[in-house]
């Protein structure tokens, strides 16, 4: 049993709690860029501030545009590239958690536990107006070794059809797994 992955424009869609920040930090960063590049130019290549600013700003604005594309092509190309596999014996991950990739292929039976957006640190914890920090621990997947071992699998929630995730969870739950699902 493969899950399904969803296409680029289904996990662009599944951020939507995230806009509000994404918006503030846009802003914030785009000001800063912005003002970075007038420095430089005033710094570096004696410009007067007037003229600076005129190229600056545009300029500013177009590097932070572009940097903000490469990230969410990057970030859309790497959770369709996500799998959650399960045959008979054996159970296939791939995917992100926290600053690097993971590969697991182990057996069933050395999963105790999978859980949906468990596991938060104090420091994660999100405050009020924190959508999107709120959003990544809902759709984190924490698997529990056997053996007491864990890792997590990043934004599941994003990369994988819902209902095929849910029959996934479902057939680990048949096998033994304690699963964080009720119904």
């Amino acid at each position: 049993m493969d899950v399904s992955v969803n296409t680029q424009e289904q996990i662009v869609k599944s951020f939507s709690a995230w806009m509000p920040m994404v918006l503030v930090a846009l802003i914030l960063y785009g000001a800063l860029f912005a003002g970075l590049t007038i420095w430089g130019l005033m710094q570096f290549f004696g410009m007067e501030q007037a003229v600076a600013q005129t190229v600056g700003l545009p300029s500013g604005v177009l590097l932070l545009g572009g940097l903000f594309y490469i990230y969410v092509k990057w970030l859309t190309r790497s959770l369709a590239s996500y799998q959650l596999s399960l045959s008979d014996k054996q159970l296939i991950v791939k995917g992100i958690s926290g600053r690097r990739t993971i590969e697991h292929e182990l057996p069933v039976g050395n999963v105790k536990k999978i859980h949906i957006g468990t596991h938060m640190h104090t420091m994660q914890k999100p405050t009020y107006g924190q959508g999107g920090a709120k959003s990544k621990a809902a759709s984190r997947l924490t698997f529990v070794l056997s053996n007491g071992d864990y890792f997590k699998l990043d934004f599941a929630m994003n990369a994988f059809d819902n209902e095929s995730l849910y029959d996934f969870l479902a057939a680990m739950k048949r096998k033994g797994v304690d699963i964080n699902l009720h119904g």
